[in-house]
């Protein structure tokens, strides 16, 4: 199963299909056991292979899995008119985003319908710490896990808090549990400008961020405070249960 996944997973870090060769060289296994996986794969229909190159690419039977995964979490699934409604009224990029461990993943997302958008795809991860959506579901973790967190970051990632001190992070997590919501400005081609705010369950419990991205040249973060703030929070609200 490890070996199997490993196959699959691969395709999250290549966009073009890829050859047995390949598939063994990135995963570490040898070309006949990659063989052996990939043929397997093929024959159950979770992936395709191109008749001309002989490569293999993700097929649409894997669709199926995510729709078993919105399934089983009806609230994400109940929300999705409130994140189009939202991007119809900002006309910027909208997504439900959930903690995965360390990370945060897209799970449900609406684009913006301006030439110059934040393009957030499902199933794109960013770190935790350094994103809008994770600092509100991580507000009110214990300092010691932020801290192991923090700790644990690649020296790139770190850079994105600048020269703050881990007490200076750690209270920006702190703000983003007192005003129940978090800004964080990002370089994606243009100045990227994000904020998140948290979607509870019914015991109040953080189950996910909504999130609406968009970029400087539109609004600034004053500008976002004033006019996508106050509908992101509304947003939140009706997820809520």
């Amino acid at each position: 199963m490890d070996k199997g996944m490993r196959v699959l997973e691969l395709f999250n870090e290549h966009a073009s299909a890829l050859s047995i060769g390949d598939i063994a060289a990135n995963t570490g296994m040898g070309r006949s056991a990659a063989q052996r996986f990939v043929y397997t794969l093929h024959w159950l229909g979770y992936l395709n292979k191109d008749s001309e190159s002989k490569k293999y690419f993700p097929a649409l039977k894997l669709l199926g899995l995510v729709r078993g995964i919105h399934r089983h979490h009806p609230q994400r699934e109940l929300a999705y008119p409130l994140l189009e409604k939202l991007a119809r009224e900002t006309r910027e990029t909208v997504s439900w985003v959930e903690l995965d461990g360390d990370e945060v993943v897209v799970l449900l997302n609406v684009p913006g319908s301006h030439v110059t958008t934040i393009n957030l795809p499902v199933g794109s991860r960013f770190p935790a710490l350094t994103s809008s959506s994770g600092q509100v579901l991580l507000s009110h973790a214990p300092q010691a896990q932020l801290l192991k967190m923090l700790d644990a970051l690649p020296p790139e990632v770190r850079a994105r808090f600048g020269s703050r001190s881990s007490a200076a992070v750690l209270a920006v997590f702190r703000k983003a549990a007192e005003e129940g919501h978090s800004f964080t400005e990002k370089n994606f081609g243009d100045d990227g400008v994000s904020v998140s705010v948290p979607v509870t369950d019914v015991s109040g419990r953080p189950i996910a961020a909504l999130n609406v991205s968009t970029v400087r040249s539109r609004f600034d973060i004053a500008q976002v405070r004033e006019l996508i703030l106050p509908r992101l929070k509304s947003a939140a609200r009706e997820a809520s249960i």
